[in-house]
């Protein structure tokens, strides 16, 4: 009778033993979610596609920052360069091009906000900023940013409130994208 009882108290050892293994390899404790540091090929990056282009809006200006704005990168885009691509579209000339911003050196939490903007030269004014706000996702991979210049909106709070901010409770100055205080 005894020898019956030790095997069965080994056997619930050992499947305890094996249940709690496995748990503990789940866990994922030696891969935590971090940052994307800059540093080697762990960079961050926001790759923002920009449809509607075409030489009747002028020329593209994209914004990019990261880090509450203390990094940016803007990049100039000829609307009748190489590398704007045809749409195959009945929608009549659109175009698109796709931007890559890159921020080397620069250490973007998981979670943290990243906002991408795009202006043309033939609306330099706060009313042409299109802007999309994102969040660094936890995997080690680019944002993606999809933009139209054919927004229908017509001045920055119908934008900020189709993004879904409230914005109800600043003055004229805060509201304004380009306001220089």
């Amino acid at each position: 009778m005894y020898p019956l009882l030790a095997k069965r108290k080994m056997l619930v050892i050992w499947t305890w033993i094996f249940v709690v293994s496995i748990s503990l390899l789940n866990m994922n404790i030696a891969n935590p979610i971090q940052a994307e540091t800059g540093k080697g090929e762990d960079v961050f990056k926001v790759i923002m596609t920009i449809f509607g282009v075409d030489k009747s809006k002028g020329d593209v200006v994209a914004i990019v920052t990261a880090n509450n704005g203390e990094a940016s990168r803007v990049k100039f885009l000829d609307s009748e360069a190489p590398y704007i691509v045809p749409l195959n579209s009945t929608a009549g000339d659109s175009h698109l091009v796709e931007y890559v911003a890159t921020f080397p050196n620069v250490t973007v939490n998981a979670g943290d906000e990243y906002k991408a903007c795009v202006l043309t030269t033939k609306d330099l004014n706060s009313d042409g900023l299109i802007c999309n706000t994102g969040q660094n996702s936890p995997a080690n991979r680019p944002e993606f940013v999809d933009i139209s210049l054919n927004a229908t909106t017509t001045s920055p709070e119908d934008r900020l409130m189709e993004e879904g901010e409230d914005r109800s409770g600043e003055d004229e100055d805060d509201r304004s994208l380009l306001s220089v205080k």
